[in-house]
């Protein structure tokens, strides 16, 4: 066999083996994949169980990986006795290190799912990847954070408390009975049923500038009930106030552009 025929018959060894090698390799990855994702996604997320699932895929995954590593070099002629113990042992090990060093690593305060406002963006979670953290806003639009401007910004997560405060201000006429209109505003926020005993509502007057007075009220609901209470109080407040005869909400400031 001439030099050339022996360079091509190499070759074609490598390409062999190359091929089928990525063939088993990409096809074992992309099935533990999907099966991850498909027990990641009857799991609660940032449980214990969930942990133990992820470290479990992940060490599965290094394995198909090594597997594959020493059955190519294997057939390429190089010697991997006791290769592949020590190798599957240094998985095992990396993944009860992982899995008892993960709660000590710095995480993100929230997961897919939660409704948080990251660097002024508000809406909920959908992704969160080494590199970005994908949020879909309430008008519709995906929004992707690097992960550097979120780890160094402010973050509100609104998912994680139970309760939630529905804040409202309003002006009102400052001749107008101010206790009447304080009186208006507890009445509206207790007659909603999502709104709770405890802590109880409250209102007060923030001052009184320009022939206005300043009204604060607040209540607290459960978070699941925060954009519906909030929308039916300024409905309540549009309507109470509107049949009120001895108090109105002032006209809005008109502002001029310099």
């Amino acid at each position: 066999m001439s030099a050339a025929q022996e360079i091509l018959s190499q070759l074609s060894r490598y390409a062999e083996l190359v091929i089928t090698g990525m063939l088993i390799m990409f096809g074992g990855m992309i099935a533990i994949l999907l099966l991850y994702r498909l027990v990641a996604s009857l799991v609660r997320p940032g449980g214990l169980f969930a942990r133990v699932v992820k470290v479990a895929f992940g060490a599965i995954y290094a394995l198909i990986l090594v597997v594959t590593v020493l059955l190519a070099a294997d057939r390429l002629g190089y010697s991997v006795e006791g290769l592949g113990g020590i190798a599957i042992l240094l998985v095992i090990v990396g993944a009860v290190i992982v899995f008892f060093l993960v709660p000590f690593l710095p995480r993100l305060p929230f997961v897919p799912g939660d409704m948080v406002k990251i660097r002024g963006v508000m809406g909920v979670v959908e992704a969160i990847t080494a590199y970005q953290t994908v949020l879909r806003t309430f008008d519709g639009q995906t929004v992707y954070l690097p992960s550097a401007l979120v780890m160094a910004g402010d973050i509100s997560n609104y998912s994680q408390i139970p309760e939630r405060r529905v804040e409202l201000s309003v002006e009102v006429n400052a001749t107008d009975d101010l206790t009447r209109a304080k009186a208006l505003l507890l009445e509206i926020m207790s007659s909603q049923d999502t709104v709770m005993a405890e802590p109880a509502p409250a209102v007060f007057i923030t001052g009184i500038e320009d022939g206005r007075a300043g009204l604060f009220a607040f209540c607290w609901v459960a978070n699941a009930d925060w954009f519906a209470t909030r929308d039916a109080l300024w409905l309540g407040v549009s309507q109470a106030f509107a049949a009120e005869p001895s108090v109105a909400l002032a006209p809005p400031r008109l502002s001029v552009s310099q």
